[in-house]
């Protein structure tokens, strides 16, 4: 898991969700197998987008909106765990209060293994240090508009198979994003902060 703070792009010329090998998450991701990494996020002051529709104030109970289901390039989440990537990009605004972010391993073949933890900023991101399409992003060619500083990354010690989510969790692999089930949650990160270290393993 890594912890992330997002940034929005200011005006730009005209200029997505996954999981993490081994990675765990801190408090406060596609295929046969996912590996997910977690963020935690402080939203920034920008316009505000169009609500999702509720499915059921039944659903709504049974999701952490601390918590955010995104698919990830094996590639991005190796260099998140590197850290010569410390933001993720996307072309949407989570919505204020997303803290952490699972990440699930787009066209993966390992289970989710991970999660970070984000922070969000509105303007542009800080270039020092350095990090892979942060400088892209503040000139503006980059198709996203909004950027998501890790500042911590969590590998899972139980990593989580896509079978696992569908049928223990009631969660597929994720399009776009989604919250993450309260079931998981409270299985792979929880309140507790004691049990919480037999559940994830901090990676920095």
């Amino acid at each position: 898991m890594a912890r992330t703070r997002s940034s929005n792009s200011q005006p730009k010329p005209v200029l997505k969700q996954t999981t993490i090998s081994r990675t765990s998450f801190k408090h406060s991701a596609t295929t046969s197998s996912p590996s997910s990494a977690l963020a935690n996020a402080k939203a920034a002051k920008v316009p505000k987008t169009k609500a999702r529709s509720t499915v059921s104030s039944t659903a709504a109970t049974e999701r952490v909106e601390s918590d955010v289901l995104l698919a990830i390039y094996a590639i991005h989440l190796a260099n998140i765990a590197a850290q010569t990537k410390n933001h993720e990009y996307r072309n949407y605004r989570l919505r204020d209060g997303v803290e952490r972010l699972w990440l699930y391993e787009a066209r993966g073949t390992q289970p989710m293994k991970g999660c970070a933890a984000i922070t969000r900023i509105p303007g542009t991101v800080p270039e020092e240090p350095a990090g892979n399409g942060n400088v892209e992003f503040n000139s503006g060619v980059m198709e996203s508009k909004f950027g998501y500083q890790i500042l911590e990354l969590y590998e899972l010690v139980e990593p989580i198979t896509l079978d696992d989510m569908r049928k223990k969790y009631g969660m597929g692999a994720p399009m776009g994003w989604s919250y993450v089930k309260k079931g998981m949650w409270q299985d792979r990160w929880g309140e507790d902060d004691e049990s919480r270290k037999a559940k994830v393993r901090r990676i920095f």
